[in-house]
């Protein structure tokens, strides 16, 4: 992503939400301000950072994924010295990363192995977050996209649950009535529906680049795994091009759709009675097919803080302690190996199995730097197909030119 990749609308209203984010003068004297995605788990960690060294101040601001990258990338790419720590994920943090915006923690991690048991870490946990083998990020949660079903709805129905995205496209249909949607399909741009498509062109297609990163998107499996998912959504609940996680989550939760594509780190929602009509109700398995999206969710330190590192090091290291991960244990699958592996954690957390097999038979999202970026344009492409604005083969072919053409500007295809 290029830093200047940011239009005029997206600054202004950037700058409207979240001034603090955008000058100096705005923080107030010590306050160590924080920027992230908002779930369930999040909103725990960034509770642990509020309290984690006594006598400062952490401001934590969280927000949907995109608008968070869309903040931190404004801030930083304007060379201002807030935020200091950074939400990121496993494709995010090569973005950051290549335009020198986070701070490497070897030195640290090192440092603070010991006091905070960081060996519990698996390297398979850290090894997205390492680049030309520097340590960028510390890990929070791991995640994987699982597939959610109402269990009673199929048991009335005389169904199991799907084993390949055709099963799964009959069974949306079948299950589909005025009341509940067969499915749930989460198609807002950027994230979401990125997440969606990613699991119909790796299990269906083949993927979305080769090794030169050429677009394969848009050959003959990928305009027809496009085309398959183009027909499950006349199953899927009202107002899916604009729903993103919150939404589908909030759809399954009001029984308003049967079951879908969402990330294991909603699982536990379902079962909340203060927010649930379907306590109970909600099975889980690994998505049809696989190849669905896995990902990861941690903190980093911007190379442009002027606060101490040992004291940003010791706020993210804190809120991603062995006891916070185990109180987070419910809302996550927990990157630590002491957590994951406790008998007693995976019996109170009926989703584990699924979420574990999900995660086994999941495919990461490409590790290229700018595919955020792209994102914000293919999925604009895809919906073009999805909605019949143009044929799926058009909008891909569009989508293909245009990427093409944004990674010849950054420098690829030499």
């Amino acid at each position: 992503m290029r830093p200047n990749h940011i239009n005029r609308r997206h600054m202004l209203s950037a700058a409207l939400a979240a001034p603090a984010l955008l000058g100096v003068r705005a923080r107030a004297a010590g306050t160590i301000q924080m920027i992230s995605h908002r779930y369930p788990a999040l909103e725990l960690f960034a509770e642990k950072m509020r309290g984690a060294i006594p006598g400062v101040t952490v401001n934590t601001q969280l927000m949907p994924f995109d608008k968070a990258m869309e903040l931190a990338t404004i801030a930083l790419s304007a060379k201002s010295d807030t935020p200091d720590i950074v939400y990121a994920n496993d494709t995010m943090v090569r973005t950051f990363v290549k335009n020198g915006w986070f701070r490497p923690l070897d030195d640290l991690w090192a440092k603070y192995k010991d006091e905070f048991k960081l060996a519990d870490f698996p390297d398979a946990v850290l090894e997205p977050y390492r680049i030309d083998g520097r340590l960028y990020v510390m890990p929070h949660a791991v995640n994987a996209m699982m597939f959610f079903y109402r269990k009673d709805v199929l048991d009335k129905a005389g169904k199991a649950p799907p084993k390949t995205i055709t099963e799964f496209r009959d069974l949306a249909k079948s299950l589909n009535t005025p009341m509940r949607a067969g499915t749930i399909s989460c198609l807002k741009p950027i994230d979401a529906a990125m997440n969606e498509a990613h699991w119909y062109l790796n299990a269906l297609g083949d993927g979305w680049f080769d090794k030169d990163w050429h677009p394969v998107f848009n050959n003959a499996r990928g305009v027809a795994a496009i085309e398959t998912l183009k027909e499950v959504t006349k199953y899927a609940q009202q107002g899916f091009t604009a729903a993103a996680n919150d939404e589908c989550m909030i759809a399954l939760q009001q029984d308003t759709a049967a079951m879908g594509l969402q990330w294991a780190t909603r699982a536990k929602a379902m079962d909340d009675p203060a927010k649930s009509r379907v306590v109970n109700e909600i099975d889980w398995v690994a998505p049809p097919q696989g190849h669905a999206r896995i990902a990861g969710d941690g903190y980093a330190i911007s190379a442009l803080s002027k606060q101490d590192p040992d004291t940003l090091f010791r706020i993210i290291a804190t809120s991603a302690s062995q006891a916070t991960i185990r109180e987070a244990a419910p809302l996550i699958i927990p990157p630590r190996k002491s957590v994951l592996d406790d008998p007693e954690i995976s019996k109170a957390n009926r989703f584990y199995p699924a979420a574990l097999a999900s995660y086994e038979s999941g495919t990461r999202a490409p590790a290229l730097p700018e595919f955020n970026a792209i994102g914000e344009f293919v999925t604009r492409r895809i919906l073009q197909g999805v909605t019949g604005e143009q044929t799926v083969k058009q909008s891909l072919d569009t989508a293909a030119a245009e990427t093409e053409t944004f990674l010849k500007g950054h420098g690829y295809y030499k």
